[in-house]
């Protein structure tokens, strides 16, 4: 079987799996809508109140879910391949940590919230960017520029620190503000209506588009940065272009969703093992298998409990913690 047909396999199995629980997704909650039902509503046939909860409520929840999957596994797999570190992903690069004191920030300073509150993205979105610059700074050395085990070991020391502040900041919020800041740095989907995802579209398509067309650049990463520079790849420029378009798009992605880490952490390493190293094909796989893992995280905790939401980013943790430290073991 040829590494294309192996791949479009693939992606129609999980596009087959995602309609699968997208319908089941779209069933579960207080109110149950039949699949019967939401053909009624498809035609134009079904009642004011099921139309509102689907396409006011479920349908955006599941939209942001593939769009955010899809943008954090992209951009993890972009980390991993420009620092050729197969630990890289948005949550120990300090981006997420980031994204959470800005938001922290908002809850405490920022009086009249509603009125504010498409500033949140944007100031998440600042958050996330500002710590991914300090790590990268913290990481350079002016003999070895920036090595893996530096940046890795950067990010989870600055996201250590950004924990204290948290800490500290929380005494500032009040309850009704904290348990918000709690749910998003769990990883609660809370962006859940078509403006937040029309504010989202356009730096998805622009910064994914973008990595798409530098695939041939991430793949000469993988020969080495001797061998890279030998095919006339400026390296430097290179990095950061691409890392700064993996940022943008994960952090724009976690300001909307939440605090979810361990997605750009896992598709990649199962694309590469899947599919192999080429990103013209891996890039596809990791994003629809980005997608694939957090709808099914978010299904998975309706059907646990239809009464109370369970953070989508702590499903998540658990599968992908176990597979950080089994990565970490297999690392030199």
């Amino acid at each position: 079987m040829t590494k294309r047909i192996k791949l479009t396999t693939w992606l129609v199995v999980l596009c087959a799996l995602m309609l699968v629980l997208a319908v089941i997704n779209l069933n579960t909650g207080q109110m149950s809508i039949s699949p019967s039902q939401i053909m009624n509503l498809i035609i134009g046939k079904g009642s004011y109140d099921s139309q509102l909860v689907i396409f006011d409520f479920r349908l955006p929840r599941i939209t942001v879910t593939l769009v955010v999957g899809f943008a954090l596994a992209i951009a993890g797999n972009v980390l991993q391949s420009t620092t050729q570190n197969p630990m890289a992903d948005t949550s120990f690069l300090g981006i997420n940590s980031g994204a959470g004191i800005a938001v922290m920030l908002f809850m405490a300073l920022v009086k009249n919230q509603d009125a504010n509150l498409f500033l949140l993205p944007t100031m998440a979105l600042g958050g996330a960017l500002l710590s991914t610059v300090l790590v990268f700074a913290f990481s350079y050395k002016k003999d070895t520029g920036i090595t893996p085990n530096r940046l890795l070991l950067t990010g989870v020391a600055l996201a250590g620190l950004y924990s204290s502040i948290m800490v500290l900041l929380t005494l500032k919020l009040s309850p009704e503000n904290y348990q918000f800041v709690m749910n998003w740095l769990a990883g609660s989907i809370w962006g859940t209506s078509w403006e937040y995802i029309i504010m989202l579209l356009p730096w998805f398509i622009i910064c994914t588009v973008f990595i798409f067309s530098k695939n041939r650049t991430l793949d000469t990463f993988n020969l080495g940065d001797d061998v890279a520079q030998s095919l006339g790849v400026n390296l430097k420029r290179e990095r950061i272009v691409l890392i700064g378009a993996a940022v943008i798009l994960a952090g724009v992605s976690v300001s909307i969703s939440g605090g979810i880490g361990f997605i750009g952490l896992i598709t990649p390493n199962l694309a590469r093992r899947v599919i192999g190293f080429k990103h013209s094909q891996q890039l596809v796989f990791s994003g629809v298998l980005g997608s694939f893992f957090l709808l099914a995280a978010d299904t998975v905790g309706k059907l646990i409990s239809t009464t109370s939401e369970i953070p989508v980013g702590i499903l998540v943790a658990i599968i992908g913690a176990p597979y950080f430290v089994y990565i970490l073991m297999r690392t030199k």
